[in-house]
Protein backbone atom coordinates (compact mmCIF):
# COMPACT_ATOMS: atom_id res chain seq x y z
CA UNK A 1 0.00 0.00 0.00
CA UNK A 2 1.23 3.49 -0.75
CA UNK A 3 1.86 5.57 2.33
CA UNK A 4 1.14 9.24 2.87
CA UNK A 5 4.86 9.97 2.49
CA UNK A 6 5.12 8.31 -0.91
CA UNK A 7 2.51 10.61 -2.42
CA UNK A 8 4.58 13.71 -1.82
CA UNK A 9 5.44 15.45 -5.03
CA UNK A 10 8.30 17.23 -3.31
CA UNK A 11 11.61 15.47 -2.71
CA UNK A 12 11.67 13.05 0.20
CA UNK A 13 14.42 11.35 2.14
CA UNK A 14 17.99 12.34 2.83
CA UNK A 15 20.14 13.81 0.08
CA UNK A 16 23.17 11.77 -0.94
CA UNK A 17 26.56 13.07 0.09
CA UNK A 18 27.73 13.24 -3.50
CA UNK A 19 26.25 14.71 -6.66
CA UNK A 20 22.51 14.10 -6.86
CA UNK A 21 20.63 12.32 -9.57
CA UNK A 22 19.27 15.57 -10.99
CA UNK A 23 22.53 16.21 -12.81
CA UNK A 24 22.37 16.56 -16.56
CA UNK A 25 22.46 13.38 -18.56
CA UNK A 26 26.10 13.76 -19.49
CA UNK A 27 27.30 12.19 -16.25
CA UNK A 28 24.64 9.52 -15.86
CA UNK A 29 24.30 5.99 -17.07
CA UNK A 30 22.20 6.17 -20.20
CA UNK A 31 21.08 3.49 -22.60
CA UNK A 32 19.70 3.54 -26.09
CA UNK A 33 22.96 4.38 -27.79
CA UNK A 34 23.12 1.14 -29.74
CA UNK A 35 20.06 -0.26 -31.46
CA UNK A 36 19.04 -3.78 -30.49
CA UNK A 37 18.72 -6.14 -33.50
CA UNK A 38 15.13 -7.00 -34.36
CA UNK A 39 13.46 -10.29 -35.12
CA UNK A 40 11.39 -10.96 -38.20
CA UNK A 41 8.28 -9.91 -36.24
CA UNK A 42 9.85 -6.51 -35.57
CA UNK A 43 10.41 -7.12 -31.85
CA UNK A 44 13.82 -6.90 -30.14
CA UNK A 45 16.03 -9.93 -30.68
CA UNK A 46 17.04 -10.59 -27.09
CA UNK A 47 19.88 -13.05 -26.63
CA UNK A 48 20.22 -12.84 -22.85
CA UNK A 49 18.70 -15.64 -20.76
CA UNK A 50 17.82 -15.43 -17.09
CA UNK A 51 15.57 -13.81 -14.46
CA UNK A 52 14.53 -10.16 -14.26
CA UNK A 53 13.70 -8.97 -10.74
CA UNK A 54 10.70 -6.65 -10.54
CA UNK A 55 9.63 -4.44 -7.64
CA UNK A 56 6.03 -3.56 -8.51
CA UNK A 57 5.05 -2.05 -5.12
CA UNK A 58 1.24 -1.53 -4.91
CA UNK A 59 0.75 -3.39 -8.20
CA UNK A 60 2.52 -6.56 -7.02
CA UNK A 61 0.52 -9.52 -8.35
CA UNK A 62 -0.56 -12.57 -6.40
CA UNK A 63 1.64 -15.32 -7.78
CA UNK A 64 3.23 -18.40 -6.29
CA UNK A 65 6.24 -17.58 -4.15
CA UNK A 66 5.35 -13.90 -3.67
CA UNK A 67 4.37 -12.82 -0.16
CA UNK A 68 1.71 -10.13 0.09
CA UNK A 69 1.15 -7.92 3.12
CA UNK A 70 -1.92 -8.83 5.22
CA UNK A 71 -5.05 -7.24 3.82
CA UNK A 72 -3.51 -6.70 0.40
CA UNK A 73 -5.91 -7.17 -2.48
CA UNK A 74 -4.99 -9.97 -4.85
CA UNK A 75 -4.01 -8.63 -8.26
CA UNK A 76 -3.21 -10.58 -11.40
CA UNK A 77 -2.68 -8.28 -14.38
CA UNK A 78 1.05 -7.69 -13.83
CA UNK A 79 1.51 -11.46 -13.69
CA UNK A 80 -0.47 -11.73 -16.92
CA UNK A 81 1.85 -9.18 -18.49
CA UNK A 82 4.86 -11.19 -17.35
CA UNK A 83 3.38 -14.36 -18.85
CA UNK A 84 2.74 -12.58 -22.14
CA UNK A 85 6.32 -11.29 -22.18
CA UNK A 86 7.83 -14.70 -21.44
CA UNK A 87 5.64 -16.19 -24.16
CA UNK A 88 7.60 -13.96 -26.55
CA UNK A 89 10.90 -14.65 -24.77
CA UNK A 90 10.73 -18.14 -23.19
CA UNK A 91 14.30 -17.94 -21.86
CA UNK A 92 13.47 -14.91 -19.67
CA UNK A 93 11.61 -15.11 -16.34
CA UNK A 94 10.07 -12.22 -14.41
CA UNK A 95 10.43 -12.52 -10.63
CA UNK A 96 8.21 -10.20 -8.57
CA UNK A 97 9.35 -9.03 -5.14
CA UNK A 98 6.90 -9.48 -2.29
CA UNK A 99 6.09 -7.62 0.91
CA UNK A 100 9.54 -8.34 2.36
CA UNK A 101 10.89 -5.63 0.04
CA UNK A 102 10.15 -2.30 1.73
CA UNK A 103 11.24 0.35 -0.83
CA UNK A 104 12.77 2.22 2.10
CA UNK A 105 14.92 4.99 0.61
CA UNK A 106 17.94 4.47 2.84
CA UNK A 107 17.84 0.70 2.36
CA UNK A 108 17.64 1.16 -1.41
CA UNK A 109 20.65 3.50 -1.32
CA UNK A 110 22.60 0.89 0.62
CA UNK A 111 21.61 -1.82 -1.85
CA UNK A 112 22.63 0.44 -4.73
CA UNK A 113 26.08 0.96 -3.18
CA UNK A 114 26.54 -2.81 -3.18
CA UNK A 115 25.17 -3.21 -6.71
CA UNK A 116 22.15 -5.11 -5.45
CA UNK A 117 19.08 -3.11 -6.46
CA UNK A 118 16.35 -5.00 -8.35
CA UNK A 119 16.41 -4.75 -12.14
CA UNK A 120 13.17 -2.72 -12.26
CA UNK A 121 11.76 -1.02 -9.18
CA UNK A 122 9.16 1.43 -7.92
CA UNK A 123 10.09 4.73 -6.33
CA UNK A 124 8.74 8.26 -6.40
CA UNK A 125 10.20 10.14 -9.36
CA UNK A 126 10.79 13.15 -7.12
CA UNK A 127 12.91 11.02 -4.79
CA UNK A 128 14.91 9.40 -7.56
CA UNK A 129 15.89 12.68 -9.20
CA UNK A 130 16.79 14.49 -5.98
CA UNK A 131 17.65 12.06 -3.19
CA UNK A 132 19.45 9.18 -4.86
CA UNK A 133 23.16 9.49 -5.70
CA UNK A 134 24.04 9.94 -9.36
CA UNK A 135 23.94 6.82 -11.47
CA UNK A 136 21.51 4.77 -9.35
CA UNK A 137 18.82 4.78 -12.06
CA UNK A 138 19.22 4.48 -15.81
CA UNK A 139 18.58 7.66 -17.79
CA UNK A 140 15.79 6.69 -20.19
CA UNK A 141 15.96 9.86 -22.29
CA UNK A 142 17.37 8.23 -25.43
CA UNK A 143 14.89 5.36 -25.22
CA UNK A 144 12.05 7.86 -24.92
CA UNK A 145 12.96 9.37 -28.27
CA UNK A 146 13.03 5.99 -30.00
CA UNK A 147 10.05 3.79 -30.91
CA UNK A 148 8.65 1.46 -28.30
CA UNK A 149 8.69 -1.76 -30.33
CA UNK A 150 5.69 -3.13 -28.44
CA UNK A 151 3.39 -0.27 -29.51
CA UNK A 152 2.20 -0.58 -33.09
CA UNK A 153 3.04 2.45 -35.20
CA UNK A 154 4.90 4.24 -32.39
CA UNK A 155 7.76 6.50 -33.52
CA UNK A 156 8.81 7.82 -30.08
CA UNK A 157 8.00 6.15 -26.79
CA UNK A 158 7.64 9.57 -25.16
CA UNK A 159 4.60 10.31 -27.34
CA UNK A 160 2.59 7.75 -25.36
CA UNK A 161 3.21 9.48 -22.02
CA UNK A 162 0.99 12.29 -20.76
CA UNK A 163 2.77 15.60 -21.52
CA UNK A 164 2.18 17.17 -18.11
CA UNK A 165 3.20 14.00 -16.30
CA UNK A 166 6.35 13.75 -18.39
CA UNK A 167 7.29 17.37 -17.64
CA UNK A 168 6.93 16.85 -13.90
CA UNK A 169 8.75 13.52 -13.95
CA UNK A 170 11.81 14.56 -15.99
CA UNK A 171 14.85 15.85 -14.09
CA UNK A 172 15.74 18.13 -17.00
CA UNK A 173 15.36 18.25 -20.78
CA UNK A 174 17.80 15.37 -21.31
CA UNK A 175 17.27 13.33 -18.16
CA UNK A 176 14.35 11.13 -17.15
CA UNK A 177 14.65 8.15 -14.86
CA UNK A 178 11.06 7.16 -14.18
CA UNK A 179 8.28 5.94 -16.43
CA UNK A 180 5.24 7.47 -14.74
CA UNK A 181 1.83 6.14 -15.73
CA UNK A 182 -0.89 6.66 -13.13
CA UNK A 183 -2.73 9.49 -11.43
CA UNK A 184 -4.16 9.82 -7.93
CA UNK A 185 -6.79 12.14 -6.53
CA UNK A 186 -7.16 13.43 -2.96
CA UNK A 187 -10.11 14.46 -0.80
CA UNK A 188 -11.36 14.75 2.75
CA UNK A 189 -12.80 11.40 3.82
CA UNK A 190 -15.21 11.51 6.75
CA UNK A 191 -17.05 9.20 9.10
CA UNK A 192 -20.71 9.52 8.11
CA UNK A 193 -21.99 8.48 11.56
CA UNK A 194 -19.88 11.09 13.34
CA UNK A 195 -21.00 13.81 10.96
CA UNK A 196 -24.64 12.89 11.49
CA UNK A 197 -24.31 12.77 15.28
CA UNK A 198 -22.57 16.17 15.32
CA UNK A 199 -25.20 17.58 12.96
CA UNK A 200 -22.72 18.70 10.29
CA UNK A 201 -22.51 18.34 6.53
CA UNK A 202 -19.56 18.51 4.12
CA UNK A 203 -18.40 22.13 3.88
CA UNK A 204 -17.95 24.13 0.70
CA UNK A 205 -15.47 26.74 1.94
CA UNK A 206 -12.57 26.93 4.38
CA UNK A 207 -14.57 28.82 7.00
CA UNK A 208 -17.17 26.05 6.82
CA UNK A 209 -14.45 23.43 7.28
CA UNK A 210 -13.29 25.11 10.47
CA UNK A 211 -16.89 25.31 11.66
CA UNK A 212 -17.36 21.59 11.03
CA UNK A 213 -14.20 20.86 13.03
CA UNK A 214 -15.47 23.04 15.90
CA UNK A 215 -18.83 21.25 16.05
CA UNK A 216 -17.21 17.82 15.87
CA UNK A 217 -14.91 18.79 18.72
CA UNK A 218 -17.82 20.14 20.78
CA UNK A 219 -19.54 16.79 20.29
CA UNK A 220 -16.54 14.95 21.76
CA UNK A 221 -14.91 13.83 18.51
CA UNK A 222 -11.33 14.51 17.40
CA UNK A 223 -12.06 16.26 14.10
CA UNK A 224 -9.07 15.44 11.91
CA UNK A 225 -5.77 13.63 11.43
CA UNK A 226 -3.06 15.07 9.18
CA UNK A 227 0.65 14.45 9.64
CA UNK A 228 2.25 17.89 9.12
CA UNK A 229 5.82 16.82 8.46
CA UNK A 230 4.75 14.60 5.59
CA UNK A 231 1.37 15.04 3.92
CA UNK A 232 0.81 18.32 5.72
CA UNK A 233 3.42 20.52 4.09
CA UNK A 234 3.87 18.52 0.90
CA UNK A 235 0.18 18.59 0.06
CA UNK A 236 -1.10 21.79 1.61
CA UNK A 237 1.71 23.90 0.19
CA UNK A 238 0.56 23.02 -3.32
CA UNK A 239 -3.06 23.89 -2.55
CA UNK A 240 -2.30 27.18 -0.84
CA UNK A 241 0.43 28.34 -3.22
CA UNK A 242 -1.86 27.68 -6.17
CA UNK A 243 -4.79 29.49 -4.61
CA UNK A 244 -2.86 32.48 -3.27
CA UNK A 245 -0.97 33.01 -6.54
CA UNK A 246 -4.14 32.64 -8.67
CA UNK A 247 -4.43 31.25 -12.17
CA UNK A 248 -2.91 34.16 -14.05
CA UNK A 249 0.28 34.06 -11.98
CA UNK A 250 0.44 30.28 -12.27
CA UNK A 251 0.16 30.52 -16.04
CA UNK A 252 2.93 33.11 -16.05
CA UNK A 253 5.20 30.78 -14.05
CA UNK A 254 4.24 27.81 -16.24
CA UNK A 255 5.31 29.75 -19.33
CA UNK A 256 8.91 30.21 -18.19
CA UNK A 257 9.81 26.79 -19.64
CA UNK A 258 8.39 25.20 -22.75
CA UNK A 259 7.32 22.01 -20.99
CA UNK A 260 3.64 21.78 -19.95
CA UNK A 261 3.04 21.94 -16.22
CA UNK A 262 5.15 23.81 -13.69
CA UNK A 263 8.64 22.32 -13.64
CA UNK A 264 11.48 22.85 -11.17
CA UNK A 265 13.00 25.25 -13.71
CA UNK A 266 9.78 27.29 -13.63
CA UNK A 267 9.89 27.40 -9.84
CA UNK A 268 13.55 28.44 -9.85
CA UNK A 269 12.90 31.33 -12.23
CA UNK A 270 9.82 32.42 -10.26
CA UNK A 271 11.79 32.38 -7.02
CA UNK A 272 14.68 34.29 -8.59
CA UNK A 273 12.25 36.94 -9.82
CA UNK A 274 10.69 37.30 -6.38
CA UNK A 275 7.31 35.74 -7.17
CA UNK A 276 7.93 32.97 -4.64
CA UNK A 277 10.34 34.80 -2.34
CA UNK A 278 8.62 35.78 0.94
CA UNK A 279 10.94 38.76 1.27
CA UNK A 280 9.21 40.20 -1.80
CA UNK A 281 5.84 38.46 -1.78
CA UNK A 282 4.26 38.12 1.71
CA UNK A 283 1.56 35.78 0.38
CA UNK A 284 4.22 33.06 0.16
CA UNK A 285 4.16 32.46 3.93
CA UNK A 286 0.83 33.98 4.94
CA UNK A 287 -0.86 30.65 4.27
CA UNK A 288 1.00 28.99 7.18
CA UNK A 289 -1.13 30.91 9.68
CA UNK A 290 -4.29 30.00 7.76
CA UNK A 291 -3.32 26.32 7.74
CA UNK A 292 -2.61 26.39 11.48
CA UNK A 293 -6.27 27.18 12.10
CA UNK A 294 -7.03 23.73 10.64
CA UNK A 295 -4.15 21.90 12.33
CA UNK A 296 -5.33 23.16 15.71
CA UNK A 297 -8.16 20.63 15.33
CA UNK A 298 -5.86 17.72 14.42
CA UNK A 299 -5.05 14.71 16.55
CA UNK A 300 -1.94 15.59 18.64
CA UNK A 301 -0.39 12.12 18.40
CA UNK A 302 -0.45 12.16 14.61
CA UNK A 303 0.77 15.77 14.62
CA UNK A 304 3.99 14.82 16.42
CA UNK A 305 4.97 11.80 14.34
CA UNK A 306 8.46 11.98 12.78
CA UNK A 307 9.15 11.36 9.10
CA UNK A 308 9.17 7.65 8.25
CA UNK A 309 7.67 6.62 11.61
CA UNK A 310 8.77 3.22 13.01
CA UNK A 311 6.75 0.19 12.01
CA UNK A 312 3.70 -0.07 14.22
CA UNK A 313 3.34 3.67 14.75
CA UNK A 314 -0.15 5.16 14.53
CA UNK A 315 -1.15 6.74 11.25
CA UNK A 316 -4.13 8.73 9.96
CA UNK A 317 -5.66 5.79 8.12
CA UNK A 318 -5.61 3.44 11.12
CA UNK A 319 -6.94 6.18 13.40
CA UNK A 320 -9.75 6.89 10.96
CA UNK A 321 -10.61 3.19 10.57
CA UNK A 322 -10.71 2.82 14.38
CA UNK A 323 -13.01 5.88 14.62
CA UNK A 324 -10.45 7.80 16.67
CA UNK A 325 -10.89 10.76 14.31
CA UNK A 326 -13.79 11.97 12.20
CA UNK A 327 -11.83 12.97 9.09
CA UNK A 328 -8.59 12.47 7.20
CA UNK A 329 -7.28 14.21 4.09
CA UNK A 330 -5.98 11.39 1.93
CA UNK A 331 -5.67 9.81 -1.50
CA UNK A 332 -8.26 7.89 -3.46
CA UNK A 333 -7.05 4.66 -1.91
CA UNK A 334 -8.36 5.70 1.55
CA UNK A 335 -11.71 3.81 1.43
CA UNK A 336 -9.88 0.63 0.48
CA UNK A 337 -7.40 1.19 3.30
CA UNK A 338 -10.27 1.46 5.78
CA UNK A 339 -11.53 -1.94 4.67
CA UNK A 340 -7.98 -3.34 4.85
CA UNK A 341 -7.87 -2.24 8.50
CA UNK A 342 -10.93 -4.39 9.16
CA UNK A 343 -13.37 -1.52 9.53
CA UNK A 344 -16.88 -1.35 8.09
CA UNK A 345 -17.60 2.32 8.84
CA UNK A 346 -19.56 4.28 6.27
CA UNK A 347 -17.18 6.72 4.56
CA UNK A 348 -18.13 9.92 2.76
CA UNK A 349 -15.86 12.36 0.95
CA UNK A 350 -15.68 15.97 -0.20
CA UNK A 351 -13.03 17.93 -2.13
CA UNK A 352 -10.77 20.60 -0.66
CA UNK A 353 -13.16 23.52 -0.06
CA UNK A 354 -12.92 27.01 -1.50
CA UNK A 355 -10.23 29.18 0.07
CA UNK A 356 -11.90 32.49 -0.87
CA UNK A 357 -12.07 34.80 2.12
CA UNK A 358 -9.66 32.83 4.31
CA UNK A 359 -6.87 35.42 3.87
CA UNK A 360 -6.29 38.78 2.22
CA UNK A 361 -4.28 36.84 -0.36
CA UNK A 362 -6.77 34.03 -0.95
CA UNK A 363 -8.51 33.87 -4.33
CA UNK A 364 -11.44 32.04 -5.88
CA UNK A 365 -9.12 29.83 -7.93
CA UNK A 366 -9.68 26.11 -7.31
CA UNK A 367 -6.19 24.69 -6.74
CA UNK A 368 -7.25 21.30 -5.35
CA UNK A 369 -5.92 19.61 -8.49
CA UNK A 370 -2.39 20.53 -7.37
CA UNK A 371 -2.41 17.64 -4.91
CA UNK A 372 -3.95 15.19 -7.32
CA UNK A 373 -1.20 14.06 -9.58
CA UNK A 374 1.25 11.49 -10.92
CA UNK A 375 2.70 10.44 -7.59
CA UNK A 376 1.20 7.00 -7.18
CA UNK A 377 2.22 3.41 -7.88
CA UNK A 378 2.96 3.20 -11.63
CA UNK A 379 6.42 4.80 -11.34
CA UNK A 380 9.13 2.44 -12.49
CA UNK A 381 12.88 2.81 -12.80
CA UNK A 382 15.64 0.63 -14.25
CA UNK A 383 18.84 0.14 -12.30
CA UNK A 384 22.19 1.07 -13.77
CA UNK A 385 25.24 -1.19 -13.92
CA UNK A 386 26.51 0.70 -10.86
CA UNK A 387 23.48 -0.06 -8.71
CA UNK A 388 22.86 -3.57 -10.06
CA UNK A 389 26.01 -5.47 -10.94
CA UNK A 390 24.08 -8.18 -12.81
CA UNK A 391 23.30 -5.65 -15.54
CA UNK A 392 26.92 -5.93 -16.63
CA UNK A 393 25.98 -9.31 -18.15
CA UNK A 394 26.02 -9.03 -21.92
CA UNK A 395 22.54 -8.34 -23.26
CA UNK A 396 20.76 -8.17 -19.89
CA UNK A 397 20.13 -4.43 -19.96
CA UNK A 398 18.49 -4.79 -23.37
CA UNK A 399 16.19 -7.45 -21.92
CA UNK A 400 15.31 -5.38 -18.86
CA UNK A 401 14.48 -2.29 -20.93
CA UNK A 402 12.42 -4.45 -23.29
CA UNK A 403 10.40 -5.73 -20.31
CA UNK A 404 9.86 -2.14 -19.16
CA UNK A 405 8.73 -1.14 -22.65
CA UNK A 406 6.45 -4.16 -22.85
CA UNK A 407 4.37 -3.39 -19.77
CA UNK A 408 4.58 0.37 -20.34
CA UNK A 409 2.15 0.26 -23.24
CA UNK A 410 -1.39 1.70 -23.18
CA UNK A 411 -2.84 -1.81 -23.12
CA UNK A 412 -1.02 -2.97 -20.00
CA UNK A 413 -1.12 0.46 -18.36
CA UNK A 414 -4.91 0.30 -18.54
CA UNK A 415 -5.21 -3.29 -17.32
CA UNK A 416 -2.72 -2.96 -14.45
CA UNK A 417 -4.03 0.39 -13.16
CA UNK A 418 -7.73 -0.36 -13.48
CA UNK A 419 -7.44 -3.70 -11.70
CA UNK A 420 -5.96 -1.94 -8.67
CA UNK A 421 -8.79 0.59 -8.76
CA UNK A 422 -7.12 3.32 -6.70
CA UNK A 423 -5.45 5.19 -9.55
CA UNK A 424 -6.20 5.93 -13.16
CA UNK A 425 -3.95 5.19 -16.15
CA UNK A 426 -2.42 8.17 -17.97
CA UNK A 427 -0.86 6.73 -21.13
CA UNK A 428 -2.41 7.92 -24.37
CA UNK A 429 -5.00 5.36 -25.42
CA UNK A 430 -5.49 3.84 -21.95
CA UNK A 431 -9.06 4.23 -20.69
CA UNK A 432 -9.85 4.67 -16.96
CA UNK A 433 -12.80 3.01 -15.18
CA UNK A 434 -16.08 4.81 -15.81
CA UNK A 435 -16.33 5.98 -12.19
CA UNK A 436 -12.94 7.74 -12.50
CA UNK A 437 -13.56 9.41 -15.86
CA UNK A 438 -13.91 12.88 -14.32
CA UNK A 439 -10.56 12.52 -12.59
CA UNK A 440 -9.02 11.47 -15.90
CA UNK A 441 -9.90 14.89 -17.25
CA UNK A 442 -7.80 16.43 -14.47
CA UNK A 443 -4.82 14.31 -15.49
CA UNK A 444 -4.98 15.79 -18.97
CA UNK A 445 -4.72 19.36 -17.65
CA UNK A 446 -1.49 21.21 -16.79
CA UNK A 447 -0.64 20.51 -13.17
CA UNK A 448 0.06 23.77 -11.33
CA UNK A 449 2.03 22.25 -8.51
CA UNK A 450 4.33 24.50 -6.43
CA UNK A 451 5.86 23.86 -3.02
CA UNK A 452 7.70 27.15 -2.66
CA UNK A 453 11.17 26.00 -3.59
CA UNK A 454 11.40 22.84 -1.52
CA UNK A 455 11.53 21.19 -4.94
CA UNK A 456 15.18 22.30 -5.23
CA UNK A 457 16.66 19.70 -2.88
CA UNK A 458 15.68 16.94 -0.49
CA UNK A 459 17.42 18.82 2.32
CA UNK A 460 15.33 21.95 1.68
CA UNK A 461 12.16 19.88 1.69
CA UNK A 462 13.04 18.12 4.92
CA UNK A 463 14.07 21.31 6.74
CA UNK A 464 10.95 23.22 5.72
CA UNK A 465 8.72 20.26 6.58
CA UNK A 466 10.23 20.04 10.07
CA UNK A 467 9.77 23.78 10.57
CA UNK A 468 6.18 23.50 9.31
CA UNK A 469 5.48 20.78 11.88
CA UNK A 470 7.02 22.90 14.66
CA UNK A 471 4.92 25.91 13.62
CA UNK A 472 1.72 23.85 13.52
CA UNK A 473 2.52 22.57 17.03
CA UNK A 474 3.11 26.12 18.28
CA UNK A 475 6.82 25.46 18.89
CA UNK A 476 8.09 28.00 16.34
CA UNK A 477 6.89 31.57 15.85
CA UNK A 478 6.12 33.18 12.50
CA UNK A 479 8.99 35.69 12.76
CA UNK A 480 11.43 32.77 12.95
CA UNK A 481 9.75 31.13 9.95
CA UNK A 482 10.01 34.36 7.96
CA UNK A 483 13.73 34.60 8.76
CA UNK A 484 14.65 30.95 8.24
CA UNK A 485 12.49 29.90 5.28
CA UNK A 486 14.25 32.02 2.62
CA UNK A 487 17.66 30.98 3.94
CA UNK A 488 16.73 27.33 3.44
CA UNK A 489 15.33 27.94 -0.05
CA UNK A 490 18.33 30.09 -1.07
CA UNK A 491 20.65 27.23 -0.15
CA UNK A 492 18.46 24.71 -1.94
CA UNK A 493 18.46 26.82 -5.09
CA UNK A 494 22.25 27.08 -4.99
CA UNK A 495 22.46 23.30 -4.78
CA UNK A 496 20.01 22.85 -7.63
CA UNK A 497 21.85 25.32 -9.86
CA UNK A 498 25.15 23.50 -9.34
CA UNK A 499 23.57 20.48 -11.00
CA UNK A 500 21.19 22.24 -13.38
CA UNK A 501 22.51 25.69 -14.40
CA UNK A 502 19.87 28.24 -15.44
CA UNK A 503 20.49 31.45 -17.36
CA UNK A 504 18.05 33.66 -15.47
CA UNK A 505 18.76 36.61 -17.79
CA UNK A 506 17.07 34.69 -20.62
CA UNK A 507 13.71 34.76 -18.81
CA UNK A 508 11.60 37.90 -18.91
Amino acid sequence: MITRRTLLGAAAGLAGAGVLASCSSGGNDSGGGEAVPTRTDGLPDLTWKGTITMGAQAYTPSVEGVNLAPGTRELHEFANAAEAFTALYPDITIEFLGSEYTYDIDQMKTAATGGQLPDVWWQQNSTVKTSFPQGVALNLHEYMNQPNPFIEGNTAWRDVLNDSVYAITAADAETIYTVNGDFVGTAFFYNVRMFEEAGVEPPTDFAGLLEVCEKLQDHGFTPLAIQPIEGGYGWLSRIFYGNFLDQAELERIDAFSEEPGITVTDVAVAYHQGLLDPRENPAVLDWWSVAKQLFDYCDPTIMQLPPDPPVGSPDPQSYFAAENVAMIYDGTWAPGAVVAHGSDIEVGSFPWPSMAGSSQYATAFDSSNAVSGPSAAFQFNVSSERSNSSLKEEGKLDAVVAWLQFFCTPEWNEKICNENGSFLPTFTGAEPPEEMAALAELAAQPIYSISGGTEFSAEAHDQVSRMFQQFMLGQTAMDEVEATFPEIIDKGLEEYLRNTPIDFDSYS
